[in-house]
């Protein structure tokens, strides 16, 4: 059985639209265009969804809310511990980090980890990162002598000043 291919000339169709569609596309221009592209898009999506959607989402709820009320209460129990067991796990977590933060003097949020260690090494790589930072304000010409030791009257001073300023 031999197979026939044909040859295509450009007009045939192409995923549903014609070559010559798709040469007619038009830019968005105005915003009433664009709303009416938005709104055309919204109800492509919204014919995607079941007409009784509602509906099996009702059921759903439903339907959760009598397997809650089918378990014993040992099972209550053991949901509600283990609920409690992760929020103190991340409050533990949140703690740590904000201690080892606070130790380093790093903002928490740039720490990762979940060990104290793990934290800890993470801070020591951002300071080494960071490098060397003064601890506090920096004063030019702090700790030098000043250029001059004579005392030189202040219309002296003026007048050298402005001679090296006029090139004189």
């Amino acid at each position: 059985m031999a197979e026939e291919t044909a040859q295509t000339t450009g007009t045939e169709e192409t995923n549903g639209q014609s070559a010559d569609a798709a040469k007619e596309f038009q830019a968005i221009t105005s915003q009433e265009d664009f709303d009416k592209a938005i709104q055309a898009r919204i109800a492509r999506e919204r014919a995607k969804i079941p007409a009784d959607y509602d509906d099996l989402k009702a059921k759903a709820t439903e339907f959760e809310k009598w397997q809650e009320s089918q378990k014993t209460e040992a099972q209550k129990l053991q949901d509600e511990r283990d609920k409690a067991t992760a929020e103190l796990a991340s409050e533990r977590a949140a703690r740590l980090r904000a201690e080892v933060a606070a130790s380093k003097g790093i903002p928490a949020s740039l720490l990762s980890g979940s060990t104290q260690e793990e934290l800890e090494a993470s801070a020591d790589a951002l300071i080494a990162f960071r490098g060397d930072v003064a601890k506090g304000p920096v004063i030019p010409g702090q700790g030098r002598a000043p250029e001059t030791t004579t005392a030189q009257d202040p219309a002296s001073v003026f007048s050298d000043f402005l001679s090296n300023q006029l090139g004189h």
